[in-house]
């Protein structure tokens, strides 16, 4: 850090204290892998789990997985959002400073810690690129109002809040960040079976050859294999790629694309 630029110091105001932020800017080399050897660390940002990360190679070989969550954090989140809905029935909606100050702090602590916990699991398997999901606009479930409706605009903000630190620590340390099409990633089977089933709180998929999995884990295997793929589409030749496309109908569309997709590829 000492060998880079410091910026001029800015003043910030954190409750009834005032603290001066420095900082610092600098040329960072990223991580210049080859594309076979490369290590690829795929994050699902789920509604279960704060994170599941799965490290696979440029083959499709799943070496780790692990999941993160703040069950603790997330069950006072939902009581102080169950109360801020309640007093706004009662007292109208204004702006209720308490209940946002002891939600901003249990989000700023949830997006803190999932961050620092998929760079270490990154680090610790020597992984060269981290991939997640590319967000896009705020969608909310249909049918949803209230606590459950402010629920789903939390946890959007949450997630687009990770992204952002997990990019700034990943290129502090040289790791390069990626992000892909994140259609069907959840709604499709990782072993090429087709389109699952997902339960009531949506954290288990049942997959058409009747197997039960973890709906995050899932996604997560196929957020990582359409990473390899985009990257091996780029590099073969369109002769070769329709070749290819003629033996596995589903590499035509990159909605499709699944981890068995890439080891059919292979």
């Amino acid at each position: 850090m000492w060998s880079m630029k410091e910026c001029s110091p800015t003043l910030v105001r954190k409750g009834k204290r005032y603290a001066l932020h420095i900082a610092y800017e600098g040329d960072v080399k990223l991580t210049q892998a080859e594309r076979s050897k490369q290590r690829v660390c795929a994050v699902d940002l789920g509604l279960t789990n704060s994170a599941v990360c799965s490290v696979m190679d440029a083959s499709g070989t799943v070496l780790a997985r692990t999941f993160i969550n703040q069950a603790k954090e997330k069950d006072r989140m939902r009581q102080i959002t169950g109360k801020l809905k309640q007093a706004q029935r009662q007292s109208g909606i204004g702006a209720k400073p308490n209940f946002w100050r002891r939600m901003n702090g249990l989000q700023t602590h949830i997006v803190h810690d999932t961050a620092h916990q998929i760079l270490a699991f990154a680090q610790k398997h020597s992984a060269d690129v981290i991939v997640m999901e590319y967000l896009g606009k705020m969608r909310l479930p249909k049918g949803t109002w209230g606590a459950k409706r402010l629920r789903a605009k939390v946890q959007f903000w949450a997630k687009r809040r990770i992204q952002k630190k997990v990019t700034e620590m990943a290129h502090f340390l040289g790791m390069r960040v990626s992000m892909v099409n994140p259609a069907n990633t959840s709604a499709l089977a990782f072993d090429g079976s087709g389109f699952v089933q997902r339960n009531t709180k949506r954290d288990v998929a049942v997959f058409q050859t009747g197997k039960t999995y973890n709906a995050d884990l899932n996604a997560s295997y196929n957020i990582g294999a359409r990473y390899v793929l985009r990257n091996l589409h780029k590099a073969t030749s369109e002769k070769m790629w329709l070749s290819l496309e003629a033996k596995d109908p589903s590499l035509a569309k990159r909605t499709y694309w699944t981890l068995a997709s890439l080891i059919r590829v292979q």
